[in-house]
């Protein structure tokens, strides 16, 4: 039987913390798919911004964010950047 991969328990933590901020802004964005486009539509002209994959992958601790990704997310989860960066730092840095 293959052994399942362990993943970084403070990433885990971080995406856990992003998917409650993204649930929280209401029960239209509940799934990831309907998060990514309502917010393609409403903030970035209905271009694609991320994937599914990439957005399940960072929300389950599988992938680190790219400065790219850190910032649309911010920006699509309404919260400040810079806020977003403390809330990570303190989990990672514990």
């Amino acid at each position: 039987m293959a052994e399942r991969k362990k993943y970084d328990e403070k990433l885990v933590k971080i995406g856990e913390v992003l998917k409650l901020r993204r649930k929280a802004l209401g029960e239209q964005y509940k799934t990831r798919e309907q998060f990514i486009d309502l917010r393609a539509q409403e903030l970035f002209g209905g271009e694609a911004w991320i994937s599914p994959r990439h957005l399940a992958n960072i929300e389950l601790g599988k992938n680190w964010i790219s400065f790219e990704k850190f910032f649309a997310l911010s920006l699509a989860l309404e919260v400040d950047p810079l806020e977003l960066f403390e809330d990570i730092r303190k989990i990672y840095c514990s």
